[in-house]
């Protein structure tokens, strides 16, 4: 290996290497126990932890999903606009705007056909857009 290969190579493991574990620990490190409903998903998107819910409503065909944001400084986000696409099986668009709900965000949602379900996310917090995407099976 010629010098400059070698220099680089430090300098990738020197800063992307714990910038890296550092996005991983942030996201392994969010406590889920106080949040209601069903874990279905997590993502870390821009150094933020997005952590999805699933609520079964009472007397309803919908469930309320919710999102919790969590800021790159541990800090759940409370102020933001999250918005839900959700694509069904059959390809049937369910587009929900969620509110805001004690350190979270929520919506209705429709998982009642069985199949595999796409889920669009698009959080604006502040001047940052974080944009999520996920499956999710229902059996």
């Amino acid at each position: 290996m010629n010098r400059k290969m070698i220099i680089i190579t430090i300098v990738v493991f020197a800063v992307v290497v714990p910038s890296i574990a550092l996005h991983q620990a942030i996201a392994s490190d969010v406590d889920h126990s106080s949040h209601v409903g069903d874990k279905i998903h997590t993502s870390l998107i821009n150094g933020y932890n997005l952590a999805y819910h699933l609520l079964d409503l009472p007397n309803k065909d919908a469930h309320h999903l919710m999102t919790y944001v969590v800021n790159p400084q541990g800090k759940p986000v409370t102020d933001a606009k999250v918005g839900y696409l959700v694509i069904g099986p059959e390809g049937d668009k369910q587009k929900v705007m969620a509110m805001g709900m004690n350190e979270s965000f929520g919506g209705d949602v429709d998982f009642t056909m069985k199949g595999t379900y796409i889920v669009k996310t698009k959080a604006v917090v502040g001047a940052e857009k974080l944009v999520d995407s996920f499956t999710y099976e229902v059996k």
